[in-house]
């Protein structure tokens, strides 16, 4: 059975409060290194420049902002109730990072006491400080500053329009403000404060391969013309969420699903986008697997000799959030441990009709999707193809799907889940964990470890299925999850798995800031609000300690669990607002001597190897090849 479920609150930005909430539960992770202090008189006199000339520019910046309020005031006046309620929260933002930027300036020359953990001008980031501030000075305030001037001169046929990105704006600034502020404290010593000239960076490039899956603009418009369509469910979504009543609901969607196929769906799905609730968000993302989308795509899926499910119960003691608090309260989460797994269930497990009961449905167990290309002998199943000669399979890959840790399911990932079993030749056992926010964290981390350990234990006496080796897999949050399962198998003293790939992978859920998360401002998958939305359902137990728990945040695994780690493959794309994790993640297997390589591809978004689907990206082909060699790799290196 699975655990009790956790909080059913659903989390929204309707109050503009999702992002404060994460920034506070993630706060204390962020702490100055004293190393800071420590520099030659060269660096401080270069460093002492440059905190004059951020001080410079900082000032600049709060003139252009008193522009655009100068601008929302003379809009303000036209008397409009809707538009001037959106100006004044715009105004409240703006007044809020007017508040910021003083404050950093403050710091910088010695006045006053400092909000932030910095105090005094040597501590402030300003590498980070001033990665916003160019964002700000180049992209936001212009953008706002041309909405602006045009709804002046054109208020009445521009109204609904400019009422939409003011919204959007706002959410944005929202976002900006709490992440600009963080920025002063980010670590000197992290990565992307480092000069890329630095010995780190060029120790990671000999281990990356950048790519480009062919002309950058013919690459921007396919995807323009994929993304159009999950901008076409938010819309429907956003309009017919207003609807209580499931009839009217449903009939909202049919007219939307209508008119959104005529009419441009772009700015209704941002305005959805930025303003969106949790529910919106899981409703939205769960479109694929809805019966209708779900035959729809599997219309594309090469065809697969096995494609079962069977469902289990736990088999060893269950990872709670109480274990988790005392091994963390005891200074032991982030250590290896001697302590022994207590086997749970047996008698279920060796019950001679357990093989009987494997494939019948049930919701309160853990499903488990297994693909494979030939025979895995289970001759006694209809779900099985008896004509395959029988084939002991050694190797086997598990898959952790992504979605945010609130969406998605292993049939979603089968567009290239399927593909891999049959090029690689092994089984693949994709794993559906349970779903925040019903079931927070850690149960979706417990449901992989349970069937980690029932793969290992178990699935011998079911299959033609002996795992000498286990290649590990997932993406985005998947991702996060398979390099947690890493962990806790080398801290728990299981088997390791013999290699580790990971797609985009969520590795760092603390809102520290780094320069690809700007993209999340304006990006058309995984955009600020719906990355807040995962964090927060996934973090929402209350006792989650999201500042300190590295099985939530991954890349606070210690050096002593990272040195244990087995060869690890990773690819991203560089317009991912994930993109740095892969980065960091990398340079920290690096410095404890892993063998580590990964791949970026040149203008890609979040989530491509999801893309190839009817009217998607057929030119993510490259990246499911790239995917299959790297798997192969790991598979050659765990048999030498």
């Amino acid at each position: 059975m699975r655990q009790v479920q956790g909080l059913n609150r659903v989390p929204s930005v309707e109050n503009y409060d999702l992002f404060n909430k994460i920034y506070q539960k993630s706060k204390l992770a962020r702490t100055q290194q004293s190393s800071q202090d420590l520099l030659c008189e060269g660096d401080q006199y270069r460093i002492q420049q440059s905190q004059q000339m951020l001080v410079e520019y900082l000032k600049d910046l709060n003139e252009m902002i008193e522009d655009v309020v100068r601008l929302v005031d003379q809009l303000h006046s036209l008397n409009e109730l809707e538009v001037n309620n959106l100006f004044q929260h715009l105004k409240k933002q703006l007044r809020n990072l007017k508040q910021v930027i003083q404050a950093i300036m403050d710091l910088m020359l010695g006045k006053g006491k400092s909000p932030f953990q910095a105090q005094k001008p040597s501590h402030v980031n300003i590498v980070m400080v001033n990665t916003i501030r160019t964002y700000l000075v180049d992209v936001y305030i212009p953008n706002l500053l041309e909405t602006a001037k045009y709804a002046l001169d054109n208020f009445e046929g521009y109204k609904e329009t400019f009422l939409k990105d003011i919204k959007i704006a706002s959410t944005q600034l929202i976002m900006i403000n709490l992440i600009f502020g963080a920025s002063v404290d980010i670590d000197k010593n992290s990565l992307f404060s480092l000069d890329k000239n630095h010995k780190d960076w060029k120790e990671l490039y000999l281990i990356c391969e950048r790519k480009s899956l062919g002309d950058i603009e013919r690459i921007n418009q396919s995807f323009d013309n994929f993304a159009n369509t999950i901008l076409i469910g938010h819309a429907i979504m956003g309009k017919s969420s207003k609807f209580k009543n499931e009839i009217l609901k449903k009939l909202q969607l049919a007219i939307n699903s209508v008119y959104y196929q005529i009419f441009d769906a772009k700015k209704e799905a941002f305005t959805n986008m930025s303003q969106m609730k949790a529910q919106n968000a899981i409703e939205v993302m769960n479109m694929i697997e809805t019966p209708a989308i779900k035959k729809i795509m599997a219309m594309a899926y090469p065809k697969i000799k096995v494609n079962c499910k069977i469902y289990i119960d736990p088999v060893v003691t269950p990872i709670s959030i109480q274990w988790v608090n005392q091994q963390l309260k005891i200074g032991q989460l982030n250590r290896i441990t001697t302590q022994q797994m207590k086997l749970i269930n047996e008698e279920l497990h060796l019950d001679p009709n357990a093989k009987s009961i494997l494939h019948k449905f049930d919701p309160q167990k853990l499903r488990i999707r297994i693909l494979c290309n030939s025979s895995i002998d289970d001759t006694s199943s209809s779900w099985f193809s008896n004509s395959q000669q029988h084939v002991l399979h050694d190797t086997i890959l598990i898959h952790i799907h992504g979605g945010g840790f609130i969406a998605h399911s292993s049939s979603s990932h089968q567009s290239y889940t399927r593909e891999w079993a049959i090029r690689l030749g092994i089984p693949i056992f994709s794993i559906d964990y349970s779903l925040a926010p019903k079931y927070p964290y850690p149960q979706g981390l417990d449901d992989v470890w349970q069937a980690y350990n029932w793969i290992l234990i178990y699935c011998y006496k079911h299959f033609d299925i002996q795992p000498k080796r286990i290649i590990l897999a997932g993406d985005s949050a998947g991702g996060n999850l398979a390099c947690a399962l890493t962990g806790l198998a080398i801290k728990m003293g299981q088997k390791v798995p013999d290699g580790l790939f990971m797609a985009y992978p969520a590795l760092d859920l603390r809102f520290n800031f780094t320069p690809s998360y700007l993209h999340a401002l304006t990006d058309k998958i995984i955009s600020h609000t719906i990355l807040g939305i995962c964090v927060e359902s996934y973090a929402s137990n209350p006792l989650t300690q999201l500042s300190s728990d590295p099985f939530i945040n991954p890349m606070m695994l210690s050096d002593e669990i990272l040195a244990k780690f087995p060869p690890t493959r990773l690819m991203c794309g560089t317009k991912d607002p994930l993109h740095d994790n892969t980065w960091a993640f990398a340079s920290r297997l690096l410095k404890v001597k892993k063998n580590v390589q990964f791949t970026i591809y040149e203008q890609i978004c979040h989530g491509f190897l999801c893309y190839k689907t009817i009217k998607g990206m057929q030119e993510i082909q490259m990246c499911i090849d790239d995917a299959v060699s790297y798997i192969q790799e790991l598979i050659n290196l765990s048999k030498s």
